[in-house]
């Protein structure tokens, strides 16, 4: 039986260089190895396209931005020698001439500002050291915001301040308990005020440096810690340890957020890793029962539980008033006949006074029924038709 012999592809003995007309590193260096596998272009031939005639300065310029893709490693430039670090602190990564390159090298910055007060302002260019404030300034700095935040209340000053600070231990990688203290006072403040989406990037902040369930601050480099929500890469820092009062506090704000905002994969996480029932963490406790309470529109439950909650709780609580609410309306008017005095719907779903229950009811589309004693009632089964109309339609 005859064997066949493989026909092998002839290359070219002409060096690649003559091939092409660039010089230096070759677009399709790796990649030619031979000829007839790879056409290289003559880019050194003006060309038209759709009709637009490619001159000789735009044909050089085209060169240059095919050689960054060349096998060979570019010249580092200015822009490449900022640090990782400053990614979420600069908002471009243009550089100026008269800033240092020696500082952003290094990957370091130590700043010599000795100002407390200082204005919040989105870095465009790299940050100089008299600009920004050494950590012993900056602990001085949160004393002076949290004292004048408890005095005056200006919520406005307070954030912006607060954003100056994360701003400096930010371009200066600064890693200690100090950042946990400066994240956890700004989420709360934000709390106080509603701002849930900037309320939400602190808490996730001070997750990520702690990965709820962390009891220890990691000792070992090779030591490895599952993180459920993914939040991080803490192979090479070490984690911070929270104290177990503020662990509990913020476990609790974590549930209350995910239901706040129906999001039931980041809820299941947090239930998993919520302490259990023994452990005596009174927030996050509390905070499974809000939960179970909205999820079997349990509102005597909820409505008690906002009364006696931990902490800043009963802020996120508010954000769910409204939702527990309405689902009480319909089941309430599903369950009781004929009818159901407005008082007790004051009562039950804690409104402040009659005339905002009335409000409700109204816009829930309840039907109101006068009696002798000029009382109105609201009739269960005509208010119960209309929802079932609503939700049809």
């Amino acid at each position: 039986m005859k064997t066949m012999k493989s026909k092998k592809r002839k290359l070219s003995k002409e060096p690649l260089e003559k091939k092409s007309s660039l010089t230096g590193n070759n677009v399709y260096k790796i990649d030619l190895r031979g000829h007839g596998i790879k056409t290289v272009n003559n880019w050194d031939k003006p060309k038209s396209i759709a009709g637009f005639k490619v001159t000789k300065k735009e044909n050089k310029r085209r060169k240059l931005r095919q050689m960054r893709f060349s096998a060979g490693t570019p010249e580092p430039t200015e822009d490449d020698m900022i640090p990782n670090k400053l990614g979420s602190a600069l908002s471009s990564g243009r550089v100026n001439d008269d800033a240092k390159p020696s500082a952003a090298a290094s990957g370091k910055i130590v700043g010599k500002s000795t100002k407390l007060e200082k204005n919040y302002f989105r870095l465009t260019t790299f940050p100089k050291e008299k600009d920004v404030r050494p950590l012993p300034i900056l602990q001085k700095s949160l004393e002076l915001i949290k004292n004048r935040y408890i005095k005056e209340e200006d919520f406005e000053w307070a954030n912006d301040q607060l954003k100056a600070v994360r701003q400096d231990m930010t371009v200066q990688g600064i890693r200690t308990n100090f950042v946990l203290d400066v994240y956890e006072t700004h989420a709360r403040i934000l709390l106080e005020h509603g701002d849930l989406n900037e309320f939400n990037q602190c808490q996730s902040m001070v997750r990520s440096l702690t990965i709820h369930g962390g009891d220890d601050v990691l000792e070992k480099e090779d030591e490895k810690v599952v993180d459920p929500w993914n939040t991080s890469n803490q192979d090479e820092e070490k984690l911070l340890k929270q104290t177990e009062e503020h662990r509990d506090e913020f476990g609790a704000y974590q549930l209350l957020y995910s239901l706040v905002q129906n999001s039931w994969f980041d809820l299941t996480t947090a239930l998993g890793v919520a302490p259990p029932r023994s452990t005596g963490h009174v927030s996050c406790q509390h905070a499974v029962l809000v939960v179970k309470a909205v999820i079997h529109t349990d509102y005597h439950t909820f409505f008690r539980l906002y009364e006696s909650s931990p902490h800043l709780s009963a802020y996120l609580m508010d954000f769910l008033v409204k939702r527990v609410r309405n689902e009480a309306y319909d089941r309430i008017v599903a369950s009781y006949r004929p009818t159901m005095g407005i008082e007790y719907f004051r009562e039950a779903l804690k409104f402040p006074n009659l005339e905002e229950t009335r409000e409700f009811l109204k816009q829930s589309g309840a039907v109101f029924i006068r009696d002798r004693e000029s009382e109105f009632w609201i009739d269960c089964k005509a208010s119960h038709a209309k929802i079932g109309r609503k939700q049809s339609s």
